[in-house]
């Protein structure tokens, strides 16, 4: 295997980690275990009848679930496989450090275990707003870094040779708005305000509901010990809901002129074609979220192409690169 097939390999996974991890979070199993980095003391999750009910004994917090239970378990086997992925890129890096910088690999590595630190806290801070979404932008985080090692890995990728119609500073602007507007996704998940405005356009029959920006933004005045099912108000959440929303249509009208510049040039033109459909999907999961209540496969198909429109804008930022 080649450096760079590990490196593909590692995206894909972290892909799937990302997916996973939303697919626990919108199944409200994030606390299906309790306690980090086993479960109920366990180093799977407890499934026979002795088992649970010693659990229960030992966590008279929250009593086993095993679906919740092992959905969570298996999120952190996949995140932990990640990270002995990101040793092994790491090392065999460093090893080869006379013919390329190993400083990526380090950044890759040392962000993945902050990465690992925040999903402690997710748990043992019983699921903070501020930390679950810090978990997510982490994720994403570990798979930029990861997709520009790889770009950086593979020689049938290069950089864009003619820059009349895309400047970098384009696909900055273009990436800025994105992780601002899934940073707002984040957000609006974490404090369980996707269901706030129910139907598209409107919010639940208006243009402009009762709002509470302060407290929507408020990112440390919460009210614990335990934030599951969020702790903010009505319109709180509903202001949360209105700003992911404002957002998809800044990033939108934004997307699309940038894709008519990608359109322009031949070398460029499959990046450009992959954001818009990936763009257009992304829509339409969101519509589909607030008219039909979140069903679970399509918020968590949300999450994915969110991850896979950061990866397309990452791809592009590394062709319009100046070498």
């Amino acid at each position: 295997m080649k450096y760079r097939h590990l490196a593909w390999f590692a995206v894909g996974l972290t892909l799937c980690v990302v997916v996973l991890g939303a697919f626990v979070r919108l199944s409200d199993a994030g606390l299906g275990c309790p306690d980090w980095p086993g479960c109920y003391g366990h180093l799977a999750w407890p499934n026979e009848a002795h088992e649970i009910e010693k659990a229960n004994e030992t966590f008279t917090e929250r009593a086993v679930e095993v679906a919740k239970a092992w959905k969570e378990m298996v999120h952190r086997y996949l995140a932990s496989t990640l990270g002995l992925i990101a040793i092994v890129l790491f090392v065999w890096a460093f090893r080869k450090r006379y013919l390329e910088s190993f400083t990526l690999p380090l950044v890759v590595l040392l962000v993945v275990i902050f990465q690992g630190m925040l999903g402690m806290w997710t748990v043992t801070w019983k699921l903070h707003p501020v930390v679950v979404m810090a978990h997510l932008l982490g994720g994403l985080t570990v798979m930029s870094l990861l997709v520009w090692l790889a770009c950086s890995r593979t020689p049938a990728i290069t950089p864009y040779r003619y820059a009349g119609h895309v400047k970098q500073w384009m696909v900055v602007a273009g990436l800025i708005l994105l992780v601002l507007q899934i940073a707002l996704g984040g957000w609006t998940s974490a404090n369980y305000a996707a269901l706030a405005c129910v139907g598209f356009p409107q919010c639940n029959g208006v243009w402009w509901p009762e709002m509470d920006f302060m407290q929507a933004l408020d990112l440390y005045k919460q009210i614990g010990p335990d934030y599951e099912f969020g702790v903010k108000d009505g319109p709180a959440r509903m202001a949360i809901q209105m700003m992911h929303r404002m957002g998809f249509m800044v990033v939108t009208v934004y997307f699309g002129w940038l894709i008519f510049r990608l359109t322009r040039n031949r070398e460029l033109l499959p990046l450009g074609i992959s954001l818009l459909v990936l763009l257009l999907l992304q829509i339409t999961l969101g519509i589909i979220n607030v008219t039909y209540s979140l069903p679970l496969v399509v918020a968590t198909m949300h999450n994915g192409v969110a991850a896979l429109l950061l990866a397309n804008m990452v791809i592009l930022l590394y062709k319009t690169r100046k070498e």
